[in-house]
């Protein structure tokens, strides 16, 4: 269930010159962050260290390809279209690049972790002569406050929880988590997780919204997450609470919840596939004829500006925005979409733009907070 925590609006920066910034609105919308899969760990063996690496490779580039299939579809389309698996030599084509770190080497075995970098439009190419519906927008960061409750008692700074987290092994899905102690200060052995001193265990779990705030700022996101995980039984569950800045008012709603017998990295995978299968569902388009609506869009700074452009030519559901009139204060777009508005509403405002039909103006666009 969803409330709102009435706050006071910002006041809006100076008035700025448009035209500076047109181009940009021409470009198609596009996002590359979603075509890395990170975290795929290999383990092979061979007659000698180079052939185990090359074969570590191989295995590695098909996990991640599959990896990114499950990322980008939905499970119903795979079947029904009969792609539930991406061929060896179609995966390693796709390939951009590859980093590989925690090298292990023996004389016959090769063990690495390795994140996988894919052509964007070879993987959109793929997927459309396979004729099956993807999603390759990113809903909105949200930052992770993951508090562990032991033994009667609340911890948040450290930990396996915390670390699984921390890695930023989800930056990239459709659903962005990154966790609290991802962007340090300081160097060496004085460097320090970035707002170490703003929030406690106690104050996460109370819902200190002042807190959450700082936080939300000092990570650059609209979105926060408190999640407790707790142990028992040789299960861990989890359940936590969604904080929401990007509006006028907060929004706070109820994490489903999630268990794992397999420790905390894979109760953090299944917590961010929950999310992302969700927005699949939202934002996926499956047929269907593009259609064109001119938007008013409204702004009254340049960072406003900036950032209805970059929701406006991020959003996947849109393959053109064209400008036909622009001022210091607005401007007249045509946008041509596909899906239907309210999912192109709901996509835009994961973006950061509220997307809203008003009488006498026709359908504008305007930040969301």
């Amino acid at each position: 269930m969803t409330h709102l925590i009435p706050r006071t609006r910002a006041a809006t920066g100076a008035l700025l010159t448009a035209i500076l910034c047109v181009a940009f609105l021409a470009a198609p919308a596009s996002t590359q962050d979603v075509f890395t899969v990170s975290g795929i760990g290999v383990d092979e063996r061979a007659g000698t260290t180079t052939e185990a690496q090359a074969a570590a490779f191989r295995s590695g580039q098909i996990a991640a390809a599959q990896a990114l299939l499950e990322r980008l579809t939905l499970g119903e389309d795979r079947i029904n279209t009969g792609l539930t698996s991406i061929p060896a030599d179609a995966a390693q084509e796709m390939v951009a690049g590859m980093e590989v770190a925690g090298e292990r080497r023996s004389a016959n075995r090769y063990i690495a972790t390795m994140t996988v970098n894919f052509d964007a439009r070879a993987v959109r190419s793929y997927l459309r002569g396979q004729n099956i519906a993807f999603v390759e927008s990113q809903a909105a960061r949200t930052l992770v406050v993951p508090v562990i409750e032991r033994d009667g008692s609340a911890g948040l700074w450290g930990g396996s929880w915390y670390e699984a987290w921390r890695s930023g092994v989800h930056a990239n899905a459709l659903t962005p988590h990154i966790g609290l102690g991802s962007l340090m200060t300081g160097e060496g052995d004085d460097s320090v997780p970035v707002g170490r001193n703003v929030i406690s265990a106690s104050a996460a779990q109370s819902g200190d919204e002042f807190a959450l705030r700082e936080l939300a700022a000092l990570y650059g996101v609209l979105r926060v997450a408190v999640i407790t995980a707790r142990e028992g039984e040789g299960i861990i569950r989890a359940s936590g609470t969604v904080y929401d800045f990007s509006g006028p008012d907060t929004a706070v709603s109820n994490m489903e919840s999630a268990a794992s017998q397999s420790g905390y990295n894979e109760l953090a995978r299944r917590i961010v596939q929950t999310a992302q299968e969700a927005w699949k569902r939202e934002v996926v388009v499956r047929g269907g004829e593009a259609s064109e609506v001119t938007v008013s869009v409204l702004y009254s700074s340049m960072a406003q500006w900036r950032s209805l452009q970059r929701a406006i030519t991020g959003a996947s559901l849109i393959s053109n925005a064209r400008l036909d009139a622009v001022t210091t204060t607005g401007a007249v777009m045509t946008i041509t979409h596909r899906g239907e508005r309210d999912q192109l509403v709901r996509e835009l405002a994961q973006r950061g733009a509220r997307l809203e039909e008003e009488r006498g103006l026709g359908w504008v666009a305007r930040p969301r907070n």
